[in-house]
Parts: C-alpha cells; sequence; structure tokens
C-alpha cells in the first residue's frame, strides 16, 4: 500500500501544500486518472516540460485565477509513497493541451467566483 492510497489522500495532500496566499486566492485542479503518472513519464504543456521522477499524482495551482493570459501558476507532482511534493513554476494552464488529460477543481478559495474557474472538459 502506498503513503497516497486513495484519491482523497492525494486531494488531502495538495491543500496541505497551498501556501496562505494559495488558500485566500487560487484554485487547484487534480489530473484525473486511475493511476498516478509513473517515473520517466514526460509531460509537456503550454510553456512547460515536466519529467516525473517517481510514480506521482499531478495537480495545477491557478494562483490568480481572475487573470487573463499568462499568470502565475505550478504543478505540483505528488510522490505516492513518500508523500514529497515537488513544485514546478508555470505561467500557461493545461487546459488546451494534448496530453488529453482530464481536470477536476479540487479546492477552491472562498473569494474566487465560480465564473473564475475553468471547466476543462
Amino acid at each position: 500500500m502506498t503513503a497516497l492510497d486513495s484519491f482523497e489522500a492525494f486531494v488531502a495532500k495538495v491543500c496541505e501544500q497551498l501556501a496562505e496566499d494559495e488558500r485566500t486566492g487560487a484554485v487547484a485542479y487534480a489530473a484525473l486518472r486511475d493511476l498516478p503518472f509513473e517515473a520517466g513519464t514526460a509531460l509537456q504543456f503550454p510553456g512547460t516540460s515536466i519529467q516525473v521522477i517517481s510514480n506521482s499524482w499531478l495537480a495545477f495551482i491557478d494562483r490568480d485565477p481572475m487573470a487573463n493570459w499568462g499568470h502565475a501558476a505550478r504543478y505540483l507532482l505528488i510522490d505516492c509513497v513518500s508523500g514529497a511534493a515537488s513544485s514546478i513554476d508555470t505561467r500557461f494552464p493545461p487546459f488546451n493541451s494534448e496530453g488529453g488529460l482530464q481536470w477536476r477543481v479540487i479546492y477552491k478559495a472562498p473569494s474566487i467566483p465560480d465564473a473564475a474557474v475553468a471547466d476543462p472538459k
């Protein structure tokens, strides 16, 4: 059994990793998958390449969801076994990338209106 043996455990870990300004003004999304990304997987998103070093779950944190175009954001890889988090800064969301991933909101700061939340399908 892994340290993160469920999607709920992954979501809890992501929420633990949010900085105070993210808790008050960000939206977090999780890549929806049945299994974590395997070590060695290369992920390509607009403006960002991620090399997965260990089996990990992936989240995207939009630090300024009210902004247009490029703005502060980050990806968060959570290691399945250790629970360690790796943060990768970016300026663009993953929603229009070619990877075909589906994303789900897992955290929305109370100050963020529903209209500012991406509905990636």
